[in-house]
């Protein structure tokens, strides 16, 4: 399964182009203060962990969802349906 990070697409299609743009609007809008540096730097890689603060002022800024945040790609040949029994010794 792979997740993508999709914070500059949303930031994007709601006219935000830049780390100031989104740090004043988190400001602004959520009132939720973050450095420079740190806006810049979730703009820039996929974050290994987000805290629920920033992800409710992300969205709040943003105005969106997590999952408009988040994509998920889903192997297509992963089936989370088990075999039932007559197939699985069938296939023994």
């Amino acid at each position: 399964m792979q997740i993508e990070w999709r914070l500059r697409k949303v930031m994007a299609s709601r006219n935000v182009w830049t780390a100031t743009e989104l740090r004043e609007l988190l400001v602004q809008r959520a009132g939720f203060e973050l450095s420079l540096q740190s806006v810049d730097v979730l703009m820039k890689k996929p974050p290994v962990q987000v805290k629920v603060a920033t992800m409710q002022a992300l969205c709040t800024t943003l105005r969106c969802t997590p999952n408009e945040l988040f994509g998920v790609d889903v192997p297509r040949d992963v089936s989370l349906v088990e075999p039932d029994n007559a197939e699985a010794r069938r296939d023994q």
